[in-house]
Order: C-alpha cells, then structure tokens, then sequence
C-alpha cells in the first residue's frame, strides 16, 4: 500500500499521565511537539466522582491564556452538567461554583485552582485548551478561599451566543449548498445548534455549542462542543474547506470507563486531492492554516460520540476549496 503524504496529520489519542500535580487520573494530553507544532496544548478525560483537580493542591499561574472546558455527556440534553464544581481564582482566591456545563477563562499570569467536584451525579467530560504549544505552570500557594464577583465574567455558559435579530430574521427552509451556514438558522433559542436536522449534513451534530473569541474575553481561539449520532456526509455545500488559521479536529467516545473507546468510523479527506484517512479509535486531526480537508463522512455509528474543534482564531473564516 502506498504512503499515504498527510497520514502524519492523523494521530490517535493516547491516555497518558498529565504533568505532576495536575490530575490524578490518565487523560488524553498533546502539547505542540505532539501535534506537528500546532500552538496549543490540549487535555481530555472524565470525572465520574467528586474530588480536586488543576491543581491537586495550592494553586498555579501560566505564561498564557487557557480555557477549562466542563460539558455534561448525556448526548440527549446539552444543557445537562450532572455536577457541582467550585474553581477558585485570582490572587483573592474568589470561589465560583456552577451546576451548568460552562467554560472557565484562565487568563495569562492568573492564578487559579484548584477545581473541586463538590458533587457528581452523573459523569463529566473534562477539556483543557492552553494557548501555548508547550505547558508551563508555576506553583503558587493557596490560602483561604473568598467570595465576590470580580471574576465572575470568566465564567461562561457552554451555549452558542447567537445574534438574536438574525435569529428573528431567519427565512423558512434549509439553505442552498453553495449558501454561507448562519448559526442563527441552525440554533435553537436555547444556545444549541443543531446542524443535521437543520440541512447542513446527515453525518453533522445533533447538538453543539460553538463560541468564540467575542464569547471568551477577546482569547484568539474558538471551540466547539458537541454530540453526534448519524451516518453520512457532514457537510452539503462543498468537498473541502481550509482555515487561515491552523485547527485541530478531536474526536472523543462518550464513555467514562473506556478511554479508548470511540463508538463510530470516520472517513476524512485531507489536502487538495482528498487523500482518505479511515479510523475508529479517538483521533486528532491537525489542519495548519490554508490546508485543505474535508469531506467528512461517518461510516457507521454503534454509540454517539463527541467532537471538539479548536481553532486558533476568535473567528472561523471557513472558504470551500474549488475543485
């Protein structure tokens, strides 16, 4: 069988120990050397009961930007977190609890943590997305916890923040295929886009949650959330698109006792000629900016899965590729 030109592109996620101090428990974890020096670091793993994370004690600042991703896994009802989570931060140490699935904003040089899982009803899926190719944390105590609201901004809701007036202004019918996707059309008054039912294509998501750098206190990044559940092409209106900004495609089983285990089979093309790439097992995808990728098409689906994209911009200027 011929080489394949992208196949280093294609890597599978392997559960591994997180640097010291950080997490108890195996998590996927890739920095920039493990991701053809994508400018990111990238963490994920479940939470099945209460406990402290991030760190295990005191508390730590980092030379950058990160975002502490907490979703719920119940692939019926985005919206459902299933836990109670305290983070403590800035130098106050101000304590914040949520019971929503919700993104914590850690920017560079605050100090923050631990995480505490007051109360887990339900297993949580877990992210991190540091804005740095390599990890780098400095160790800082922790003394007495407070309250207050001078942080609270940083927390937001995993949700899509969607500009209701083209939410209003949305015409009946599913768009053209070659008709730009406005999340406003695919988006639900509670956040939730829901992409497959609304004609985008039969293999997209049930449920995601899409934010961006305006969402995220101006971080140059955006990242999805999201569930899926259905065979076939993903997107109608083209057959590959590319990104000015480098991406990374993440592909995750929902299962919280099996690491390994991703439920479904991808078919993706990458590059000009889309080269194939088929796997079953939890996968990064790394697109540098302006490569082409694309098309994608779920084969077979035993479980729903989930799926993460990051992109290194606020924004996601997305053009289709001309065949």
């Amino acid at each position: 069988m011929a080489k394949k030109e992208y196949a280093h592109l294609i890597k599978p996620l392997v559960a591994k120990k997180a640097p010291p101090g950080l997490y108890s428990e195996p998590r996927f974890w890739m920095e920039g050397k493990d991701m053809e020096g994508f400018n990111a670091t990238f963490s994920f793993g479940f939470v099945k009961k209460p406990g402290v994370c991030h760190p295990l004690e005191g508390a730590l600042v980092h030379p950058y930007d990160e975002c502490l991703v907490f979703a719920g896994i119940d692939n019926t009802n985005m919206l459902y977190l299933g836990a109670e989570v305290s983070v403590v931060l800035g130098e106050e140490g101000e304590e914040h609890v949520f019971t929503e699935p919700s993104v914590v904003l850690i920017p560079k040089g605050m100090p923050h943590g631990p995480v505490t899982y007051k109360r887990v009803d339900r297993p949580i899926a877990h992210y991190t997305i540091g804005l740095a190719p390599e990890y780098k944390a400095t160790p800082v105590p922790r003394e007495a916890k407070t309250s207050g609201s001078k942080y609270g901004h940083l927390i937001k809701r995993l949700i899509t923040y969607i500009d209701w007036k083209e939410f209003d202004a949305r015409k009946p019918g599913p768009p053209a295929p070659d008709e730009p996707i406005s999340y406003a059309f695919i988006a639900d008054r509670a956040g939730i886009l829901h992409p497959a039912e609304n004609g985008v294509g039969p293999g997209n998501g049930d449920q995601i949650a899409w934010l961006f750098g305006k969402d995220l206190e101006g971080f140059d990044v955006n990242f999805t959330w999201g569930f899926y559940s259905r065979c076939g092409k993903w997107h109608r209106g083209g057959e590959s698109h590319y990104h000015p900004e480098a991406e990374i495609l993440v592909f995750v089983g929902l299962d919280p006792d099996d690491l390994s285990y991703l439920g479904c089979e991808q078919e993706l093309g990458m590059g000009k000629d889309y080269e194939r790439h088929i796997f079953n097992t939890p996968t990064v995808a790394i697109c540098p900016g302006g490569f082409p990728h694309l098309p994608l098409i779920t084969r077979w689906v035993d479980k729903p899965y989930g799926f993460i994209v990051v992109c290194l911009s606020g924004e996601h200027a997305s053009p289709w590729v001309e065949a």
